[in-house]
């Protein structure tokens, strides 16, 4: 039961990584790097750009965390305030109102990394 919750929650994190790769889509406007609230408009998409790879590279690396990868497993907690902060940082950059999910899971994902319940050590076998 515990593989199967592993496999699962590692694809999730992974899936909320990659939906960070529609800032690279053309046509979504709740992903749009064209316009931001904080940004001048001559970084916006170097810095969106840079963001966003680092956000999925940093969301790959936990799910593989969770999956039981060597030496991964014992930084999951840094893993994972590093993937949620970039994470944020692209969300409320180029802010959209339909983007308060993504922003809701990485709050949740950044408290479960600091208050480390049980359910959450057990996940990545500790």
């Amino acid at each position: 039961m515990l593989i199967m919750v592993r496999v699962v929650t590692g694809l999730l994190l992974l899936a909320h990584g990659l939906v960070h790769l529609l800032y690279l889509a053309p046509g979504v406007p709740e992903f749009a790097m064209d316009r931001s609230w904080i940004l001048p408009e001559a970084a916006r998409r170097p810095f969106g750009l840079s963001l966003t790879a680092a956000t999925v590279a940093a969301f790959a690396l936990l799910a593989l965390a969770v999956w039981g990868v060597p030496g991964l497993t014992v930084v999951w907690p840094v893993l994972t305030a590093v993937a949620c902060l970039l994470s944020a940082l692209l969300l409320i950059g180029f802010w959209n109102s339909w983007l308060v999910l993504g922003v809701a899971i990485d709050v949740a994902l950044l408290v479960a990394a600091a208050t480390r319940p049980h359910w959450v050590q057990q996940l990545f076998g500790g």
